[in-house]
């Protein structure tokens, strides 16, 4: 076992949240379909984000969308150019050349990618089916509604602006409003909501006991009682079950711990 914090750096634990999560986004890309997912920082978004595309690494690329210089989000234009960007690598061309600051260039580019990536990919099937490709946009609550609308035409298997449909997979934190307010506004719009397949909202409560447990036991030994002391803290109302939080505590009882198993008066020590 470890005996420092440093040695162990982000493990991939099997959370329910992230099973729930990484289900979805393969539905969807098994369908060519659209998938909204929001909830808060820690839950596990992007452990099952980099799960489906270690399982789907030929047929999906990840744009980390950036945030636009206005409140109202990246626009298109920019969202475009990080597409293009992250698509590069799949066509063997280098990810960092200068791209263009015209819709129109951005679009014929990204057009362009995607037939050269449909004629080199193993994803389409012996009944000349369109290639199974998927865009996932992580930190999608920087998207702005015109970026989304934009992107919805992707997906869209009458009148799409790609060579073949598009999976669309949005994954964002709390602040990507997917419900519509009083006077109607979302950042979704009525076209992006009725063509999802999946609108799902996540929330600390989906983070279980269990989880917390497997999570922790993942990273250092741990007696029961240990266990069942740090598992009481967390259902504590002002605590929040938040993986990063989680992280940071058994640093700090590891640290305490110097290589032993770590007990209910370690925690105890820390907690109190």
């Amino acid at each position: 076992m470890p005996a420092n914090a440093s040695q162990i750096t982000n493990p991939t634990v099997n959370t329910s949240v992230v099973r729930f999560i990484r289900t979805r986004m393969l539905v969807t890309h098994e369908e060519r379909a659209i998938c909204v997912i929001s909830g808060p920082w820690g839950i596990g978004k992007t452990t099952a984000v980099e799960a489906f595309v270690q399982m789907n690494s030929k047929s999906c690329v990840v744009v980390k969308v950036e945030p636009g210089s206005t409140k109202r989000g990246a626009s298109p234009v920019l969202v475009l150019q990080q597409t293009v960007e992250a698509l590069r690598p799949h066509i063997g061309r280098s990810p960092r050349a200068t791209l263009s600051n015209a819709y129109w260039s951005l679009r014929q580019m990204l057009y362009n990618s995607l037939q050269e990536l449909a004629q080199t990919s193993e994803a389409g099937d012996q009944a000349n089916r369109p290639p199974q490709f998927s865009i996932v946009f992580d930190e999608a609550q920087y998207l702005s509604s015109e970026a989304i609308e934009m992107l919805r035409f992707w997906n869209d298997p009458d009148r799409t602006a790609a060579p073949f449909p598009i999976g669309l997979i949005f994954v964002g934190n709390s602040e990507f409003a997917l419900e519509e307010k009083v006077g109607g506004q979302s950042v979704l719009s009525g076209a992006v909501r009725s063509r999802a397949l999946f609108i799902e909202t996540l929330g600390y409560e989906d983070v279980s006991d269990e989880d917390i447990a497997t999570f922790l036991m993942s990273r250092g030994a741990y007696d029961s009682e240990a266990i069942a002391l740090l598992l009481s803290h967390f259902r504590q109302r002002r605590v929040r079950r938040d993986f990063r939080n989680v992280t940071r505590l058994d640093e700090a009882l590891r640290r305490r711990a110097k290589a032993i198993t770590i007990s209910a008066g370690i925690v105890s020590s820390v907690l109190n």
